[in-house]
């Protein structure tokens, strides 16, 4: 029988969650053991003992190691997110106890970089100097993941995946846009009109698959009867996008706002393909904490603010460049 709340809160301790999350992490009794500098014995008898607390086995015992059972895997994610929350709690107060103002951590998918990401950065330190700001970037999938073991603070990105987390907040922002895009100097740019039929032999890069971007893309190559093209780069990363576009006639799909930010600089053009599919709407997401840092609201409250000024609603228009093909 699973315990009550106050039991486990009367009978769990973090010990027992670090190994928890050591298990995890080294999918082996023995290993785990020595990551916690306990003999193998006592780390045997301490799991044993959060498993009779909680009532439900946690790890598989297996000839080569554990496995830990759908109980295991709810158990390590709050584990996870309870030693991170502990870690967050001694920076804050020795950054506190330094006169700082503590730190924060934002995942963010490529198309928040030119508009929400580096205005939210922008006034935090002009108004905080001391606070420490970290970026992790990448795919919406991927960051996502991170912000439920604790990884990151927020994440700026793509909130289609809404069902699959529901220990996580969304609050839309904004909407975004997808575009077809080629390097300045591609011989695409000349033509006036194209169908995606048009690329299919092209070069392409594309985002990873389980990426939203990705996804949508395969769908419209599928709508439009046309196998996913063969030659593809796959990355998420802009700097490699970017690149590989300026140096071939290779093609790209990235968000709009993307798209506006490189054209601008004489980087990539907007290729005259309209798409039917674009992204779900655009937010901030987080944990649904009770108690989240304090410049956790500053954060929410300049991204807010900076969406409700219409500081995005010119690159939001759609490519202009388009008439310019």
């Amino acid at each position: 029988m699973i315990p009550s709340s106050q039991t486990m809160q009367n009978r769990l301790r973090v010990r027992q969650l670090s190994l928890i999350a050591a298990l995890n992490a080294s999918k082996s009794l023995r290993k785990a053991a020595e990551l916690m500098h306990l003999s193998q014995p006592s780390a045997t008898k301490m799991l044993h003992e959060i498993e009779e607390t909680l009532g439900v086995t946690l790890f598989e015992r297996l000839p080569r190691g554990v496995q830990p059972t759908v109980y295991g895997q709810s158990v390590i994610r709050y584990a996870q997110r309870i030693l991170s929350d502990l870690e967050g709690l001694r920076d804050e107060l020795v950054t506190r106890e330094a006169g700082g103002m503590g730190e924060i951590s934002i995942g963010a998918t490529m198309a928040s970089v030119p508009g929400l990401l580096s205005h939210a950065i922008l006034d935090l330190k002009n108004r905080f100097p001391r606070l420490k700001i970290k970026t992790h970037l990448s795919t919406s999938d991927v960051l996502l993941e991170q912000l439920e073991k604790g990884d990151v603070d927020m994440v700026l990105g793509n909130i289609a995946v809404r069902g699959d987390y529901p220990n996580l907040d969304f609050e839309v922002l904004e909407e975004e846009a997808l575009s077809i895009v080629g390097g300045s100097h591609s011989s695409w740019r000349k033509k006036r009109r194209l169908q995606l039929a048009d690329l299919a032999n092209a070069g392409w890069v594309l985002q990873p698959p389980a990426s939203p971007i990705r996804q949508l893309i395969d769908k419209e190559f599928e709508e439009a009867g046309i196998p996913t093209p063969l030659n593809l780069v796959e990355t998420a990363s802009i700097l490699v996008t970017t690149t590989l576009l300026q140096q071939s006639e290779m093609v790209a799909v990235v968000p709009t706002s993307i798209g506006q930010h490189y054209a601008k600089d004489g980087i990539l053009c907007f290729l005259p393909v309209r798409l039917k599919f674009q992204l779900a709407p655009y937010g901030m997401v987080t944990r649904n904490e009770r108690f989240p840092a304090p410049a956790m609201k500053i954060l929410k409250d300049s991204l807010r603010s900076f969406v409700q000024s219409g500081a995005q609603a010119a690159p939001l228009t759609g490519p202009r460049s388009h008439k310019k093909s």
